[in-house]
């Protein structure tokens, strides 16, 4: 009987939910999981990813990498950031949207329970994150056109309002939308590829870029991390979006290889030299600022322009789902969720939340990484490939997220987003573990 309840309560959500969103088919499926009938190749969640990690952010970690790095130092924390992205966070929780055809914050009911998953995968993974990541993005495109435009900072935050809600729009409309962005970004990143690093070639060479020395200096470890902090939301929800691929772990393992690896490795190191090249050239005080560095460099306005269409490309994933998570807190529609959630993060654009972009990063890799961890754990280790979704709030999986965010905060050893993920999951099989034994010495 409880049982058919929560049926009936189900559909009843999913039912609203496609009623008030315009794309039908993407409505229904916010709460309910994708029928194997309906799911999609690998490349279009590829090119969704290869849109998302192909901005620029990207360009962002790119500079902030050479206030620490050198050049072979940035090389190697960006390969080191970007595999532990891929293989630790994308492939196990994709696969697990890819079985179940459910969207992360359903998954999490498993971890969390149903109110419990509100809190750790909708708000702490998602909403807060992709609200405040959707104004970063925002505040940075807008720097980028108000370049194009002369300069005129009295632009700037109507360029801000302007792009907070065209960003959306395609994420309004659901993944096949977003997907067809995504395929127009990719010749806008070759055009930038070639005019920076052609430019840098061409002002600094690369005896210049070889022996540039950071002012401080810092770990590839700690390069690692920036690497991690700037895409781990990304790479945590990824259920969102392969529930929509086959059910094939191969599948999932090509859309998270190819729609990471080539534009994050790609774009971070000619960023990288960019900024190396900026800063040798003038004296650059934001270097993660691509709007300030290709104006030292002298690049074409165009190039700025095209830039604006990566950056699309990339918001879009932050307001979609900060949109579906918003309908599995509050029901409603998807569709306007959406929008809800990219004018809240556009009003922060214009709040000024591009000051705290390095912290902003930190603090995402320490806290959003071990409800990963968790989800991970309970559902391959524990439940044994089963999603074994509870009511209310399941205490062990919230306790056990909590400490792994504490040790990725506290403990500076390694990477504290794989610190807090790694302890998140060992504290949640032990709590098992024992409960077992326990319950096995009492039978």
């Amino acid at each position: 009987m409880a049982n058919q309840s929560k049926d009936i309560v189900g559909n009843n959500a999913t039912n609203e939910s496609a009623q008030y969103d315009i794309n039908q088919e993407e409505g229904k499926y916010a709460q309910s999981p994708v029928p194997p009938e309906k799911r999609k190749s690998w490349l279009g969640i590829a090119a969704i990813y290869f849109g998302m990690t192909a901005s620029l952010s990207a360009f962002a970690t790119g500079g902030a990498l050479i206030s620490g790095l050198t050049l072979m130092q940035s090389i190697m924390a960006a390969v080191l950031g970007t595999a532990i992205l891929v293989f630790l966070f994308f492939i196990p929780t994709g696969y697990i949207g890819a079985r179940e055809g459910f969207n992360t914050y359903i998954v999490g009911e498993a971890a969390f329970g149903s109110k419990g998953s509100n809190i750790a995968t909708a708000f702490i993974v998602t909403i807060i994150p992709c609200v405040g990541w959707y104004g970063v993005q925002v505040s940075i495109a807008a720097d980028a056109l108000t370049e194009v435009f002369g300069g005129n900072q009295a632009l700037t935050p109507w360029l801000m309002i302007f792009l907070g809600i065209l960003f959306c729009l395609p994420a309004m409309f659901g993944v096949v939308s977003m997907a067809w962005l995504d395929y127009l970004a990719i010749p806008a990143i070759l055009i930038i590829t070639i005019y920076g690093f052609t430019r840098v070639m061409n002002m600094t060479g690369l005896e210049g870029l070889l022996n540039y020395e950071p002012a401080t200096s810092q770990s590839i470890v700690w390069g690692g991390n920036l690497m991690v902090g700037s895409m781990v939301v990304g790479a945590t929800f990824t259920a969102d979006y392969t529930r929509w691929t086959k059910n094939k772990l191969s599948h999932v393992s090509y859309a998270g290889i190819a729609g990471n690896f080539p534009p994050l490795l790609i774009l971070t190191i000619v960023a990288v030299m960019m900024g190396i090249s900026a800063t040798s050239i003038e004296n650059v005080n934001e270097p993660w600022n691509i709007a300030e560095v290709m104006k030292v460099l002298g690049l074409p306005l165009i190039s700025l322009a095209l830039v604006i269409v990566m950056q699309w490309s990339t918001n879009i994933t932050s307001s979609y789902s900060a949109g579906l998570a918003l309908t599995k807190v509050f029901g409603w529609s998807r569709f306007w969720w959406t929008l809800i959630a990219a004018v809240v993060g556009t009003i922060l654009s214009l709040l000024g939340i591009m000051q705290y972009f390095i912290g902003f990063l930190g603090i995402l890799a320490s806290f959003v990484a071990p409800a990963a961890g968790v989800m991970i754990s309970e559902y391959f280790f524990v439940s044994k490939q089963t999603l074994n979704r509870k009511q209310g709030f399941y205490w062990p999986g919230i306790l056990s997220w909590f400490i792994g965010g504490l040790g990725a905060y506290f403990i500076p050893f390694f990477i504290p987003a794989v610190n807090g993920a790694i302890i998140a999951a060992l504290i949640y099989y032990l709590i098992h573990a024992i409960r077992s034994d326990t319950n096995n010495q009492a039978a």
